[in-house]
């Protein structure tokens, strides 16, 4: 890699530079492992002996989902110098951030909408949780942090290739327009263990607030 793709890879690290360039990374051997085929990879960055573990895994996956490019790191590469980890792995991916949909499309099934959720660990934790749920579309509010930061992608442990993100401009709109059950999470709400749920094939929108301030 030259001086300025190692500049390039550090600046989406930023949301700004994921912006700018449309693309995010994923870091580690298992997280990078389930990005592709789910994300297209514009670089897969790895060492000798982790491109040859790696390699069945790309020659099942579609042409058009293959790495672009894959890198070989020699032995005496800094992986510190591309890497937010504390003992980076020697393997990361570049991918292309996902085409925003047009509108927001009511899924059937339980959703979430997650309003102004600030961190991006919490974020990511969530959604993680979602996904073993088997919930598949995740709406976020204006405001809610980045679901493309590195510290959101590593949060997610994957759960980020199996669930759909879609953001949501005009909440308030999304939310008086829904037409399935809208259920908000408070302390002093009805008893989660007593109330009955909608079925899973009956649309209804989980809604859940700040880690401060609640739900707007």
């Amino acid at each position: 890699l030259s001086k300025a793709e190692i500049k390039d890879i550090r600046s989406l690290h930023d949301a700004k530079g994921r912006s700018s360039q449309q693309r995010f990374i994923a870091e580690g051997i298992k997280l990078t492992g389930e990005m592709l085929g789910a994300f297209p990879c514009e670089l897969l960055l790895a060492d000798e002996e982790t491109a040859r573990d790696i390699g069945r895994q790309l020659d099942k996956l579609p042409q058009a989902l293959r790495p672009k490019r894959l890198e070989i790191a020699p032995e005496s590469f800094d992986w510190g110098r591309i890497s937010s980890q504390r003992q980076p792995q020697p393997l990361l991916g570049v991918f292309a951030l996902p085409q925003e949909d047009e509108g927001s499309p009511i899924a059937s099934g339980v959703s979430l909408l997650l309003d102004r959720i600030q961190d991006p660990g919490n974020l990511g934790t969530i959604i993680r949780t979602a996904d073993w749920f088997g919930i598949e579309h995740i709406y976020l509010a204006s405001g809610t942090a980045d679901p493309f930061a590195p510290k959101f992608v590593q949060a997610t442990m994957g759960a980020l290739a199996r669930v759909r993100i879609h953001k949501v401009e005009d909440s308030v709109a999304f939310v008086r327009d829904y037409p399935g059950r809208r259920l908000g999470t408070y302390l002093d709400g009805a008893n989660l263990y007593t109330t009955p749920l909608p079925s899973p094939a009956e649309p209804a929108l989980l809604i859940m607030g700040n880690e401060g301030q609640g739900i707007h």
